[in-house]
């Protein structure tokens, strides 16, 4: 396989296959139908691979490893706990993504994979090839199945550059269970690609926001709403208070953003409320934004406001900003760096007929959202995201992927890679 003559209506096929398979994360048996789907894809393009369970459910995660890459082994045990010198470490590069999507079992009856039509917008970013429909186009069926193909080109023509290839299955749910497994091969690597999709003009992301999710309980006293109200004490009138001094709590220009997403509370009409509960997520880039927000709570917790009331505050989950290193800012440099050679070869797909309309160099901005980058972070390596195919509304019935994209970023990482190995020519 070369630069100009990728196997696009081989790609679509098994992209069709990849995206009708149901897999939302609850989907377990979905989620396994899937991973064995992308791990015999591994082994058709020559990697090594296996399925590796993990966590309570036995969720699956897919290996792959190029030839003469040894596949993971994980150091489960904290004593084994290893973070070797660059140099020690046995994948050059570790290419990252998820097979679960958002979607019940069942959407893929309703909605299945399908070719479009580019839209006007599309056509003016570049991206005239059409589009494709179905649930986990964009997030991120095609950047899994891209990251076989790129592996596969490396293998075939550059032996010598160990990659290691990772697919979880709890990304969309936070990757609660597969972070600490994120971690160990983090720090078995040199770099990190994490292929979600592309942003508007290709371009990357550098940076993520961390999110803390909290549920708070408030408990009051039951008792009779008509003949004796006076005893009973509303969790939900001080679970109300708490909201609103909650929500005054975001802080735009700090880019902290506060949601209170889920409440709850309350048994019939004629009963004082006795339990409320709020589930409530705080995204930040500064971890002083939550050190502000947990003493906000703890200040709500130590004053009730309605007699008789009480609160319990439980961190359900936290996970770390992605932000910029050294290591990472350098990586960019190199990025942009090799952006003529990869504006050239666009060129040259577009002098053939491969490609319609403008590329642009390596552009990098931040996100909001969450990825397995953010896992990635605490390793210390070189980070960049959103390194895969591109798109749209992602997690809605509209999302799609622009298939241009697809031969942009192929293009972009078997000349990239080789290229920040010491392969100039490449």
């Amino acid at each position: 396989m070369k630069h100009f003559d990728f196997p696009l209506d081989q790609f679509l096929s098994e992209l069709e296959t990849a995206v009708n398979i149901d897999s939302g994360t609850s989907d377990l048996e979905g989620c396994w139908k899937a991973a064995r789907f992308y791990m015999e894809r591994m082994t058709a393009a020559g990697l090594q691979a296996e399925i590796y369970p993990y966590g309570e459910e036995n969720r699956p995660m897919v290996l792959g490893v190029t030839p003469g890459a040894p596949l993971p082994r994980f150091h489960t045990d904290a004593a084994e706990k290893t973070n070797p010198a660059m140099d020690c470490r046995p994948y050059d590069f570790l290419l990252v993504g998820h097979l679960d999507t958002v979607f019940p079992a069942g959407t893929v009856l309703a909605r299945p994979f399908r070719l479009g039509e580019s839209s006007p917008e599309d056509n003016l970013a570049g991206n005239g090839g059409g589009r494709v429909y179905g649930p986990g186009t964009v997030d991120m069926k095609a950047g899994a199945l891209l990251m076989i193909y790129i592996a596969q080109y490396m293998a075939d023509n550059y032996p010598e550059i160990k990659l290691c290839l990772v697919l979880d299955s709890d990304e969309e749910t936070g990757s609660m269970e597969s972070a600490p497994y994120m971690v160990d091969l983090g720090n078995q690597s040199r770099c990190a690609f994490v292929f979600e999709g592309g942003r508007k003009k290709d371009q990357f992301v550098n940076q993520r926001k961390g999110c803390n999710k909290y549920e708070i309980r408030i408990h009051g006293v039951a008792s009779h709403a008509g003949t004796a109200p006076w005893d009973g004490a509303s969790a939900i009138v001080e679970l109300g208070r708490w909201i609103t001094a909650l929500d005054k709590l975001k802080n735009y220009g700090r880019r902290t953003t506060v949601n209170i997403g889920l409440i709850s509370g309350g048994t019939a009409f004629n009963v004082v409320p006795d339990l409320a509960t709020a589930k409530m997520e705080v995204r930040f880039t500064d971890e002083k934004e939550i050190v502000r927000v947990e003493r906000a709570l703890r200040r709500l917790q130590e004053n009730p406001k309605v007699e008789g009331t009480h609160a319990e505050v439980i961190c359900l989950a936290s996970t770390a900003p992605l932000r910029l290193n050294p290591a990472t800012e350098n990586l960019m440099i190199q990025m942009k760096e090799y952006s003529p050679q990869y504006l050239d070869k666009i060129q040259a797909m577009q002098d053939l007929g491969l490609l319609t309309g403008p590329a642009w160099p390596a552009d990098f901005v931040s996100a909001g959202g969450l990825s397995d980058a953010n896992r990635l972070a605490p390793c210390g390596i070189p980070i960049i995201d959103g390194c895969g195919p591109g798109g749209g509304n992602p997690h809605s019935p509209d999302e799609f992927l622009s298939v241009d994209t697809v031969l942009k970023r192929f293009a972009y990482f078997t000349g990239f890679l080789p290229w920040i190995s010491g392969y100039r020519a490449g």
